[in-house]
């Protein structure tokens, strides 16, 4: 899975690759190789992160805006993981 992550705010390579091992455990909701943008934006006091994660069957756009970078991320990958099993359940069981 390719993965890009954008960012506005300056972070160090060890969360960059933090980040990049939480995406790569969503792989296993996913049937073949896709490709995730991951922005990270700051609009004034508040973080804005978003994530676009895009394969052949699915296609995932969230957001999450928080005043603490780390914790909105967090919630951000904790908000595609439910999204993902549900997409992933929903073909499985078709």
């Amino acid at each position: 899975m390719e993965i890009k992550i954008y960012s506005e705010v300056k972070i160090n390579k060890e969360y960059e690759e933090y980040i990049k091992e939480k995406i790569e455990k969503l792989k296993r909701f996913i049937f073949d190789n896709g490709y995730v943008e991951f922005y990270i934006k700051k609009d004034g006091p508040i973080f804005l992160i978003e994530i676009y994660l895009h394969s052949k069957n699915i296609k995932v756009f969230l957001k999450e805006k928080n005043n603490e970078m780390n914790k909105g991320v967090e919630i951000l990958l904790d908000k595609t993981k439910v999204k993902l099993r549900k997409l992933h359940d929903k073909i499985v069981n078709k």
